[in-house]
């Protein structure tokens, strides 16, 4: 029997017809599956996201915040003790840089100078008196052992004692160089070929309202006493004994019996003035204490030191 090939090729034919159409048809239907599947998934994916998103942000503005508390309040606790304890080591090295040139300065005579009245409790600052001696307060102002004092320290006296506290304690005799009455104020020389620690000189017309400053001295024969207080007003027109200063310090560091002579010092370790006054009704103390401008004795100390 005879093959028709004419058939085999038609049947062939229409094979191909019929595979190549389902194959189309599953591409198709594929490709749509594809398509939404994607979509669909992508959709919830991004809700999934935002939702997650918008439920975290909160969560971590919130931590965000809480953290930024934290350490905030982490800072303001330990920023008072640190404020404070810079201060204090401020004062301190104040303190340390001018206490070594404060000296003490005392008499053995007896005063031939007669008490000064009280003017309505303002008046020089007296010394202390312990028996039979007289003790006030002085400061080196240069390093070849000159030292600045006050008229009321040393009296009549030509030749006084001074007392060194830098290092150990120091006994030099110094003699009475120059003298003015008019600003109550005297400079002495020690007697020693030497070099003493003196103070740094300030511009007492800087200084201000409210301005810290130190008081140091031997009140009541205390030595190397320290008050602090502030510049509580300046430009004092005051008048003692007849004297009349135009331009005095006043100040709430405590100054008494025995600070005459001793410096005020201002935030710098700077000697601003000369503490020589004080206002005490009924003889009380009332935290009302004069320094005269170190501005104002400048033509002083150059012309005799």
């Amino acid at each position: 029997m005879k093959k028709n090939k004419n058939f085999k090729i038609k049947n062939m034919l229409w094979v191909t017809v019929i595979l190549v159409v389902l194959a189309i048809g599953a591409v198709w239907t594929n490709s749509e599956l594809m398509l939404n599947q994607p979509m669909g998934n992508q959709g919830n994916q991004n809700s999934g996201l935002t939702n997650q998103n918008l439920g975290a942000a909160p969560m971590m503005m919130n931590g965000a915040a809480n953290q930024v508390q934290s350490i905030t309040s982490a800072e303001n606790n330990s920023s008072a003790p640190i404020t404070a304890l810079m201060v204090q080591e401020g004062i301190s090295h104040v303190v340390s840089l001018i206490k070594p040139s404060v000296v003490g300065v005392s008499r053995t005579t007896a005063s031939r100078q007669a008490a000064q009245p009280y003017n309505g409790g303002l008046s020089y600052i007296p010394s202390f008196k312990s028996g039979s001696r007289s003790q006030g307060s002085g400061v080196i102002i240069d390093s070849r052992g000159y030292v600045l004092t006050t008229f009321q320290t040393v009296g009549s006296d030509t030749v006084v004692s001074v007392k060194l506290f830098s290092g150990t304690e120091q006994n030099y005799q110094a003699d009475v160089v120059a003298v003015d009455q008019s600003t109550d104020l005297v400079i002495l020389k020690l007697r020693a070929q030497k070099i003493f620690p003196a103070v740094v000189i300030g511009n007492s017309n800087l200084i201000e309202v409210g301005d810290i400053v130190f008081a140091i001295g031997s009140p009541f024969g205390f030595s190397q006493t320290v008050t602090m207080g502030i510049v509580s007003s300046h430009n004092r027109n005051l008048s003692i004994n007849g004297v009349r200063y135009p331009d005095m310090i006043q100040t709430d560091a405590a100054i008494n019996e025995g600070n005459d002579g001793g410096p005020l010092v201002n935030i710098k370790g700077e000697v601003v003035g000369i503490n020589m006054a004080t206002f005490m009704p009924d003889n009380q103390y009332a935290g009302i204490g004069f320094a005269i401008p170190i501005n104002d004795i400048l033509n002083f100390i150059n012309s005799n030191i």
